[in-house]
């Protein structure tokens, strides 16, 4: 049992849930975004997102109230409401989330690290071995204990929001009506001349849209370690509604401050409008060390949630049993470094000349991972409200469960094929585990569990052989 001194209280919580969702999304997002939809269909995505996030925060703090004995947040709605095999692939989806969105942070940060630094710029292999360095030297910060990586977290956080604040007060001279109306903006993208349909670019913005989001329910998944179950509650809304409020100003700031191909083609967009404010080239530079703190921020927060996911999971026998050994500060050893001797395998990816696509590829990855637990969490949050429907005496937290329900399997949707085929690839192999976790209760998986497996399970070799034969292009 924790003491009151190693439970994290509001703030603490607040700040993990802004680590973990501002992160690389902040940065690179009006880059990212222009690419594939106008500033008009942008902003609509915002709107249509925002709705469907704050709908998804909602859902998890309906939950964490209606059920404040389910601890670890989406790993534990899932497995109560649906038997332990969902529970597994929701624990199992969100844990790999956690460490590919490092790798998609680590990119980010050595391709603006070699954009600040120019002729000077890190070779693959130094930009490898420095990002090793800094997975081990987190791995021996949360060794130490939980509560230490959440204050080191709390300093980033706030450090991080320095340039982003700088922005918001000093670009807003820069707004041009003639950027942000872009004429036919409904059929012909701005950044590259391409036909578009509005359709077209919501669908096409909203899994970068989502990634900005992805963290909504970081204070849930810790609520297990929270002081107080109301701050739980508090700390979603508050979080998600200053997220919202940041990134829809800093998209409208940057579209309407520089020209759409411009910034389509920056390597750090940010960086670009800071410098055509009042302080001119040092604007640049902040804004490149900015996004440098940021992601390593979010990757602190990251390795946390997903280690805490994990952890809940193998105290349940959900998991293999060694995955739940902790230290004498209540650290869960094992899976910090199964998590991080996962991260080091795939960050050979750093070694790619193209870090931008290693960056793309990663967040849509991890898009399309995290929507499992998001649809299985608002799915039970539609079973729990319709269960307590005549108690609560209002229809309104079954609307709010069914709107995240829409939106979730709206994203899945929005992703694409490519996506949806490798995921299947990720929870394919994932069910080794769970068979493994089984024989140790010397129990066997239900029919219908082995029935979802044996189809994961060749889904993914044929994956695999699509991938080989090059048919699948990562």
């Amino acid at each position: 049992m924790k003491t009151k001194d190693e439970k994290l209280g509001l703030w603490l919580l607040v700040f993990v849930a802004l680590g973990s969702m501002i992160g690389s999304g902040i940065f690179n997002s009006p880059k990212d975004l222009i690419q594939v939809a106008n500033p008009q269909g942008t902003m609509l995505t915002w709107v249509i997102g925002g709705i469907g996030a704050l709908m998804l925060a909602l859902v998890f703090v309906y939950l964490a109230g209606r059920k404040p004995e389910l601890k670890s947040g989406v790993y534990a709605y899932a497995r109560d409401g649906f038997g332990d095999y969902m529970g597994f692939n929701s624990a199992w989806g969100y844990w790999s989330v956690g460490w590919l969105g490092n790798i998609s942070y680590l990119a980010l940060f050595f391709k603006t690290l070699n954009d600040l630094l120019g002729k000077q710029a890190l070779s693959p292999i130094q930009s490898f071995f420095i990002g090793s360095a800094i997975l081990w030297f987190y791995y021996a910060i949360l060794r130490a204990g939980v509560k230490e990586g959440a204050i080191l977290n709390f300093i980033v956080t706030v450090a991080k929001l320095i340039p982003i604040v700088l922005i918001i007060l000093l670009a807003p001279a820069l707004f041009d009506k003639d950027l942000f109306h872009v004429p036919d903006w409904q059929w012909e993208l701005a950044a590259n001349g391409a036909a578009t349909t509005p359709i077209q670019q919501v669908g096409n913005a909203m899994a970068i849209v989502l990634w900005c989001f992805v963290g909504v329910e970081a204070a849930s998944v810790l609520s297990g370690r929270a002081r107080k179950q109301k701050a739980v509650r508090t700390a979603t809304i508050l979080s998600t509604l200053i997220v919202l409020a940041i990134y829809m100003l800093i998209t409208l700031i940057a579209m309407a401050g520089i020209p759409a191909g411009e910034l389509a083609s920056s390597e750090t967009p940010l960086a670009l409008v800071l410098e055509r404010t009042i302080i001119g080239a040092a604007g640049g530079i902040i804004i490149k060390l900015g996004i440098m703190v940021s992601v390593l921020g979010a990757s602190l927060s990251w390795i946390l949630l997903s280690v805490e996911t994990m952890y809940a999971a193998a105290r349940d026998n959900v998991m293999p049993r060694y995955l739940a050994k902790v230290n004498s500060k209540g650290t869960p050893v094992n899976a910090l470094l199964l998590t991080q001797g996962f991260t080091q395998v795939f960050l050979l990816a750093i070694l790619s000349l193209r870090l931008n696509e290693t960056y793309l590829a990663a967040i849509t990855i991890a898009t399309t991972l995290v929507l499992i637990p998001y649809l299985l969490s608002s799915l039970y949050a539609v079973k729990t409200a319709l269960r307590y429907r005549k108690e609560e005496k209002t229809a309104k937290n079954v609307i709010i469960a069914l709107l995240g329900t829409l939106y979730s399997t709206y994203v899945i949707y929005a992703v694409g094929i490519k996506y949806l085929f490798l995921s299947v690839l990720f929870y394919g192999i994932g069910s080794l585990l769970f068979i493994k976790a089984k024989k140790e209760k010397k129990e066997q998986p239900k029919q219908w569990e082995w029935a979802v497996i044996i189809l994961l399970l060749a889904g993914t070799l044929l994956i695999v052989v699509q991938i080989l034969t090059g048919k699948i292009i990562l």
